[in-house]
């Protein structure tokens, strides 16, 4: 599972840059983000697409490119009008699995210190 939501080549990339403790600090920084991302019902769709916006290029540098792309659609939803309801609920089941992708590939220590 986590292969398909979370790109490991693209962290491996990473790790080589900034080193490995640098990335699981920042890895544990996005899921913590990611675990709240999008919730609440009675906000308004640009805070949506400013949240969707900030978690667009973030979870792409991190290999997560699935969550990158679902973001980028629901900031454009959020730019053109579009009922976010649809897109909102496949986009946090999407964040729920991009999370556990993220967390088994830590307690695989894949990136461990």
């Amino acid at each position: 599972m986590s292969e398909s939501l979370v790109n490991q080549d693209a962290l491996h990339e990473l790790t080589a840059v900034i080193g490995t403790e640098k990335l699981v600090r920042i890895l544990d920084r996005f899921v913590l983000s990611l675990a709240t991302a999008f919730d609440g019902t009675d906000r308004a769709a640009a805070d949506y697409g400013r949240e969707a916006h900030t978690l667009v290029s973030m979870s792409g540098m991190l290999g997560c490119a699935a969550f990158s792309t679902g973001c980028r659609g629901l900031e454009q939803a959020a730019k053109t009008g579009d009922d976010l309801t649809g897109s909102l609920i496949a986009l946090k089941a999407l964040r729920d699995r991009t999370v556990a992708a993220l967390q088994d590939l830590r307690a695989e220590a894949a990136f461990s210190v």
